[in-house]
């Protein structure tokens, strides 16, 4: 996250609330809000990570609009409430989930300058696809948003053009993803992410918006890498 994402805390609403668990425990989740945006961040079990969530949820608020503004779709209004929890017994790095977030605090400690794992997320969130679509495509869109759109100053990643697919999903896909657009127009990310979400996806959609099928448009693409 940027230092002028940090700069716009003061304009957020924070406060601190008191919900009970399944188990009747008190749970102090943190409110962070802005326009019709809504964070709640839960540390209850990774105490150590208070002010890390903060700006992870701080980061939500700001970038909830933004996403949606990204992708957008006719008759679609965008989720605008989050909850992001830190599980300290998780393994790998985060999943979302409906309307939640959940980052293991492990990968957080370890990591703590990944504020874009965090939007990669919340893409997942905004999404709102129904289940059935290419898994790859999904995940690529969401690191589309994180690559090109939060950290586009940062390194991009390196891809092997000879064991590379596009099928590979999230940074690889998201690359591919902008060289089509820059090749075939910037309407077309917003496009995929209509269809999935009416569910209408299809590989013809491919050829139908470039006039090329996926695997041209791949070698296509392939050759414009470095080995």
């Amino acid at each position: 996250m940027t230092s002028h994402t940090l700069s716009f805390i003061a304009l957020f609403f924070i406060c601190v609330l008191t919900s009970s668990s399944a188990q009747g425990n008190a749970r102090s989740l943190v409110k962070i809000s802005a326009g019709d945006a809504t964070a709640l961040v839960d540390t209850n079990d990774a105490p150590d990570l208070k002010e890390w969530g903060n700006k992870a949820g701080t980061l939500c608020v700001e970038w909830f609009p933004k996403i949606a503004k990204l992708l957008p779709s006719e008759g679609f209004t965008a989720p605008n409430q989050v909850t992001i929890y830190f599980d300290p017994k998780m393994k790998g790095v985060a999943h979302a989930l409906g309307g939640k977030i959940t980052i293991s605090a492990g990968f957080v400690r370890g990591h703590p300058d990944d504020w874009g794992m965090v939007v990669h997320e919340l893409t997942h969130v905004v999404q709102s696809y129904p289940p059935g679509g290419p898994g790859w495509l999904v995940e690529g869109i969401a690191d589309y948003i994180r690559i090109v759109h939060f950290e586009p100053q940062a390194p991009r990643p390196k891809i092997d053009p000879i064991k590379a697919s596009y099928k590979d999903a999230y940074k690889t896909t998201a690359m591919f993803l902008e060289w089509v657009e820059k090749q075939h127009g910037a309407d077309f990310v917003v496009k995929m992410n209509a269809a999935l979400r009416k569910d209408a996806y299809k590989d013809a959609l491919w050829s139908e918006l470039t006039g090329k099928n996926v695997d041209e448009l791949w070698s296509a693409f392939v050759k414009t890498l470095t080995p």
